[in-house]
Parts: C-alpha cells; sequence; structure tokens
C-alpha cells in the first residue's frame, strides 16, 4: 500500500469518527440550549414575582416548568414538536405547536384540583375546559382519580351533565404534558412551591429540581443517537471508500472499452467492510461524546472536544482489529508496532492540519463551513503524515542497518545468513522442516546424439550480500 492510499484510508476512519462525534456533541448542545431556555425563563420570569404569594406564584411556575421540560425532551426524542406558556391568564394555560392545549391546577389539595378542573362553562353544562388535557401535582393523581370516579359514580343516577363533566375531566387528566411521543417531568405541589420559593429567594439550584443534562439524557437517547450517527458514518464511509474505485472502473471503461467482474467484486467487498467498519466507529464515537458532553461520565469530561473522541475512537478500534490481527498471526510484533506507531503520526497530522483549516474556514467564510474545511485539512494531513511517515521510517531504518542499533528491542538486528549464500559457501544445509518421498522414475535410453564440443570463458560467478530491511523492524542479509 503506498503513503498515499495508506493516508487516505486513514482519513476515512477519522473522518467517519469525527463527524459521529460531531454528531453528538451537536446533538448534546442542542439539549443545553432548550434547557439554558428554560432557566432564563425561572431566573428573569415574564412577570413580577416579588411580591406573588408563594400559593399563588406555584401555578406560573408549574406552566414554565411544564413547557420547559417537554421542549428539553422534544429535542432529546429529536422531535419538531415545541410548548408554549402564553403567561397571559387566558383560558389556555399551556399549548402545543401541533395545537394541542392544556389546562393546569396545581391547588392545595387533590379535591380542590379536580373540582376547579371539572367546573361548568359559560352555559352550566359542558366543561369549561372541554377540548384541553387537564394537568395537576403528580402527588395527587392517584387521590383525584380515585375521587373522580366515585363522583362519576355517584352523579350518573341523579345529575347526567355533571356526572359527564366528571367523566371528561377524568378522561383527560394527567401530571404531564404528553404528545407524539414526547412528556413533560410531572412535579409534585410542594417541589413547585420549593422552587417558587427559591426563585423569590437568593435563587435556586437547577440539580435540586431535576433541571440539569444528566437528569434528562437516558442510555435509550444515547443509543438511539448512537445509531443514527453510525448510520450516517457509514453511508459517508462507503462512499469515500468506493468512490476511488469507481472513478478507476469509468477511466477503464473509457479505455479498454469493458470492465472485468473482479472489478465489481472488489468494489461490493470495500463498500461491505467499509460500511460495517464506519457502522461501528460512528456508533461507538457519537455514544462515547453524548455521554461525555452530558456529563454522565463526569463533570470533567463536559468540555472534551468531540474531534478528539473521534480520533481516540478510530485508533482504539484499529488497534483492536491489528491486535486480532496479531493474535491470529497474521501479523508479527514489529509489524503491529509499526502500524500502531503509524496511526498515531498520521492522525496527529489530521487533526492539527485539519483543526487549523477549520478555524481560518470560519473565521474568513462562515462558521458553518468549519466542517468542511476540517474534512479537507483532514485529507491533507493524513496524506502528508503517511508521506512523513514512510521517509522517515526509511531513515530510521537506514541508521539501523549502518550501525546495527536496536533502540531498545524496537528493531530487530538478523545475522543469519540466508540458505541461499550457504549453500553459495560449500555449507551443506539440513533442511529438517521439510520431508520429501523417493520417488521411482523407470530409466529411459536415448539414442546417442553427436553433439560438437563449445569452448566457453571461464566465468567467476561472485554475489555479494548486504545487509538491508528484511521485514517490517527486521535487519538482516539480503
Amino acid at each position: 500500500m503506498s503513503s498515499f492510499e495508506k493516508g487516505y484510508d486513514s482519513f476515512i476512519r477519522l473522518n467517519d469518527a469525527n463527524l459521529a462525534a460531531t454528531h453528538g456533541a451537536d446533538y448534546v448542545a442542542s439539549i443545553n440550549d432548550e434547557i439554558d431556555t428554560l432557566m432564563n425563563v425561572l431566573n428573569n420570569p415574564p412577570r413580577a414575582i416579588t411580591n406573588v404569594d408563594v400559593n399563588n406564584l406555584k401555578g406560573f411556575v408549574a406552566e414554565w416548568v411544564h413547557a420547559g421540560t417537554f421542549n428539553i425532551n422534544a429535542v432529546l426524542n429529536d422531535r419538531d414538536i415545541r410548548a408554549i406558556a402564553p403567561d397571559d391568564n387566558g383560558a389556555v394555560d399551556i399549548f402545543l405547536t401541533d395545537g394541542e392545549k392544556f389546562q393546569l391546577k396545581y391547588f392545595r389539595s387533590a379535591v380542590l384540583s379536580a373540582r376547579e378542573q371539572s367546573r361548568a362553562g359559560h352555559d352550566g353544562d359542558s366543561p369549561y375546559y372541554h377540548g384541553q388535557a387537564r394537568l395537576i401535582p403528580a402527588d395527587q393523581l392517584k387521590e383525584t382519580e380515585e375521587w373522580l370516579e366515585r363522583r362519576v359514580s355517584e352523579e350518573s343516577s341523579r345529575n347526567t351533565v355533571l356526572a359527564q363533566r366528571y367523566q371528561d375531566t377524568l378522561d383527560n387528566l394527567s401530571d404531564r404534558i404528553e404528545s407524539n411521543g414526547v412528556e413533560s417531568s410531572p412535579f409534585d405541589l410542594e417541589k413547585v412551591k420549593e422552587l417558587a420559593q427559591a426563585m423569590q429567594d437568593d435563587g435556586f439550584d437547577p440539580a435540586d429540581f431535576g433541571l440539569i443534562i444528566e437528569d434528562f439524557v437516558k442510555k435509550e437517547h444515547i443509543m438511539n443517537q448512537a445509531y443514527q450517527a453510525g448510520i450516517s458514518a457509514a453511508l459517508i464511509s462507503v462512499a469515500l471508500k468506493v468512490g476511488p474505485q469507481i472513478c478507476g472502473m469509468v477511466c477503464k471503461l473509457i479505455k479498454d472499452g469493458y470492465v472485468k467482474v473482479e472489478d465489481f467484486k472488489r468494489l461490493g467487498f470495500a463498500a461491505l467492510t467499509g460500511g460495517s467498519e464506519g457502522f461501528v466507529r460512528g456508533t461507538v464515537a457519537a455514544a462515547v461524546t453524548v455521554t461525555c458532553k452530558s456529563g454522565l461520565f463526569g463533570t470533567a469530561l463536559k468540555s472534551v472536544s468531540p474531534r478528539i473522541v473521534g480520533v481516540v475512537v478510530a485508533l482504539t478500534m484499529n488497534a483492536i482489529k491489528n491486535s486480532c490481527l496479531l493474535a491470529i498471526g497474521h501479523i508479527n510484533e514489529h509489524e503491529y508496532a509499526d502500524r500502531c506507531t503509524q496511526d498515531l503520526i498520521i492522525s496527529a497530522f489530521s487533526t492539527g492540519i485539519g483543526t487549523f483549516v477549520a478555524s481560518v474556514s470560519s473565521i474568513a467564510i462562515t462558521p458553518a463551513a468549519a466542517v468542511f474545511g476540517y474534512m479537507i485539512g483532514s485529507f491533507v494531513g493524513s496524506v502528508t503524515g503517511a508521506f512523513i511517515y514512510k521517509n522517515v521510517y526509511s531513515c530510521f531504518m537506514a541508521i539501523c542497518v549502518k550501525n546495527g542499533c536496536t533502540f531498545f528491542g524496537i528493531v530487530e538486528q538478523n545475522y543469519e545468513l540466508p540458505p541461499e549464500v550457504i549453500k553459495l559457501l560449500g555449507i551443506e544445509v539440513f533442511e529438517y522442516e521439510r520431508t520429501e518421498s523417493v520417488v521411482f522414475s523407470p530409466q529411459k535410453v536415448r539414442p546417442i546424439e553427436f553433439e560438437p564440443s563449445r569452448n566457453a570463458p571461464i566465468a567467476l560467478d561472485i554475489k555479494y550480500i548486504r545487509r538491508g530491511v528484511i521485514r517490517v523492524g527486521i535487519v538482516g542479509y539480503i
């Protein structure tokens, strides 16, 4: 494999891992944006709260946190739907962008919350909040449902209109906003009062109320994003893997007028291996990035760069692949060390030049150009790193050949003469590894033919041997 091919192959591995890690970082950033929006509402409420009684304020606070946590979970689940709390004392407390409406009552008891949610409309018969879902505190939900069930049973025989209102409330009762697989966080009455009181005092710690990213991101969210990133990485990896081969086949078709079946077979194998490896790298890189950036691995790793995660994942997975080849005997220890060192150097050049080009692109063009800038820089860096490594390795091995040094065992110095040289010296070589059976062949009688004698000058058969690189990391006679 040439230096360019090695650099391009490394670029593919680093690129799909980097894009997947960037996808994971962007996903976490969008969650943090929604959390920041909710924190901004709670720290800078849309209405004055200084002299408002906590028992009155808690209802507004409940509206804000239900709408905010619903939006956070919408981002978590990749949904475009959003909740809006208008805060205008109107007939609707919260509405969704898809048209659903919600009425919220956080009274001091389950019975009072149930009665208020079941109040009559202006005509005295129909439910006042007909067509809306009814939200109450999470700790009142069970008691409220039991009370409504009893009231429906009692009023069914004497006041069917009232029974219908209670049944309408019961059918639409919940402790959270739910729509299209997204829901808000349920809150107890006392928890909302504590939050309202803390807002009036010196502020609050979001962690005390389950309003930090660690409380929202779950394993299923990580795996879902990892899967999506893995699919994208697989597609990109296949495109980059088979692209040069397709171009080569087109050129061959133009030149020769035909394409061999073997070319298509190689193309399919490249797509298969490139897609599967890209999917695994992308999945792992995205999962690690989301886990780190969301704080599930600790606050220290929240600031980790997704590009660093991508490089580490690509290097680790390639090292595992080479370890398997070493274990089954396809490569030796020196080849394993050489591959790992080569990957490390190419990755350093790829990341360094890619980051530099991304920064220049972001400043000179637009921040959105940073992604493409990084890809171009990463490609140039990968190829450059491969060429530099090859030349440095050649110089390094030349020193070892000349001076016989091993650099603490990195290079093996083999002083055994090759078997063909030993035979030239007239030394009998016993090849104990081989066993050849004696084959009987009948003697053939051939007529005597006259052959004129020829005189040829005497030539000396002189061959020179020298020391050189006979395998990766091994110096011997050639």
